[in-house]
């Protein structure tokens, strides 16, 4: 649709305003809404009135109150129901990877494994990034920055589980099996919400990780952007790690999840 032009109906606009309303007060009469949107009586009752005519506003006569109708509800649902978050976030992820020419993963936690479930190169793409990992694969929680994100959503008594289950080994140099400097990495990660993998699984490839939440507030979900460590964690770092997390929220957001 042109922007050059204003197609807003305005009685509709209203309309919309009026549902809204209800989202800081789930009940109110007609005067309580007329004052609230700056509305008169008389429009704001046929407002009201076309609107629970089609469900989407409810009226107790007992009461004289005002709340949203079911019809929100079921539309709502549906939404929701047919959200599809490898396809939302490849649609971020691919504008991140492009921009930086650098690998994004889309990761999952399955028990104790993260699923590497979507993998984003970028337009050029450079050599190194076929040193990675394939989509599909699966990487140690404990050794990767999705999956200390997923750790930190745990009680000290899942960790802890985790931890007597979990055989840590190295696959490089870099990688952390000391179990005190996983629990102060897993707690930092929850504290800043973000986390990050400094060659731990493979040498020299770094990544910037966030956390992606569903309408609930659970984290379903985690991104990462992936490149050499002398690029990813030199003098653009700041730029990087504001990008991944600002695509973190973007994909949530549009899961339902309210963004602070």
């Amino acid at each position: 649709m042109s922007t050059g032009r204003d197609y807003t109906i305005h009685a509709v606009q209203n309309a919309l305003r009026v549902l809204k309303l209800f989202k800081d007060k789930p009940e109110m009469t007609l005067s309580e809404l007329s004052l609230t949107a700056g509305i008169g009586k008389s429009s704001m009752l046929r407002i009201l009135y076309t609107l629970a005519q089609d469900g989407f506003v409810s009226y107790d006569a007992e009461t004289q109150k005002y709340s949203l109708g079911l019809e929100l509800y079921c539309l709502g649902k549906q939404k929701f129901e047919s959200l599809d978050l490898r396809k939302i976030a490849a649609r971020y992820l691919q504008k991140l990877s492009d921009k930086n020419d650098m690998i994004c993963y889309l990761g999952l936690r399955d028990n104790d494994i993260l699923i590497m479930v979507e993998k984003i190169v970028p337009s050029r793409v450079p050599a190194w990034t076929q040193l990675l990992v394939q989509r599909g694969e699966t990487s140690e929680l404990y050794s990767t920055g999705i999956g200390r994100l997923f750790l930190a959503q745990d009680s000290p008594d899942e960790i802890e589980r985790y931890f007597k289950n979990v055989k840590l080994q190295k696959f490089t140099e870099d990688t952390i099996v000391d179990k005190e400097k996983l629990k102060k990495l897993i707690f930092e990660a929850g504290e800043k919400r973000y986390s990050y993998n400094l060659g731990e699984n493979e040498v020299h490839v770094c990544s910037l990780c966030a956390p992606i939440y569903d309408l609930s507030g659970r984290m379903i979900a985690g991104i990462s952007l992936c490149g050499m460590q002398d690029i990813l964690f030199g003098e653009e770092y700041d730029s990087y790690l504001e990008q991944v997390t600002s695509t973190a929220k973007a994909i949530s957001k549009e899961l339902g999840f309210a963004v602070d």
